[in-house]
């Protein structure tokens, strides 16, 4: 009897998990795949230090959670840096597509077909001693579950606010 019981525990969980993901799934495709959020950070260091902070590739994983390494890669079109970062869910080519230094950066997903694309623009202004950042990510999330998720669950702006407080306890240090 117990074994029975076991087997249809695991079939109701199975089910259940089935329905939640189709749910998701019809849910993600009512959704549109592009999204823009942004995020902003009032910081005690001038526009320079934040910039050489923001395009030190190496040293990202030192201070950016969840990321276990960088690879640099062959430049780009026009000598563009590029790399990839990996952490616990695989891994995401990037690029710099526009760099004006120390005022504006922006970066973007440089995978072939990518579950998820877009561009992160990164502004500086001087403001008093230090400056202010603002991050706008205009990202494209193509799996409609996953768009589900980033909507209903985790939040659309959930990667720029994890991104700026990493990098404000960053600049603290």
């Amino acid at each position: 009897m117990n074994r029975r019981l076991w087997i249809g525990a695991g079939a109701g969980a199975a089910a259940l998990a089935g329905g939640a993901l189709l749910a998701a799934d019809r849910a993600g495709r009512r959704l549109p795949v592009g999204h823009v959020t942004e995020g902003g950070l009032e910081l005690g260091q001038p526009p320079g230090a934040v910039w050489e902070v923001l395009t030190d590739i190496d040293l990202y994983p030192a201070w950016r959670p969840g990321l276990t390494h960088v690879e640099r890669l062959p430049a780009g079109a026009g000598g563009r840096p590029r790399w990839r970062e990996y952490d616990r869910h695989g891994h995401t080519t990037y690029e710099v597509v526009a760099s004006e230094a120390p005022y504006r950066l922006v970066t973007g997903i440089a995978d072939a077909e990518p579950p998820h694309g877009g561009t992160w623009t990164y502004r500086l202004a001087p403001a008093g001693p230090g400056c202010s950042l603002t991050v706008t990510e205009r990202g494209e999330v193509r799996r409609p579950v996953d768009r589900a998720v980033a909507r209903y669950l985790t939040g659309e702006a959930a990667g720029v606010h994890r991104y700026l407080g990493a990098l404000a306890h960053r600049m603290a240090g």
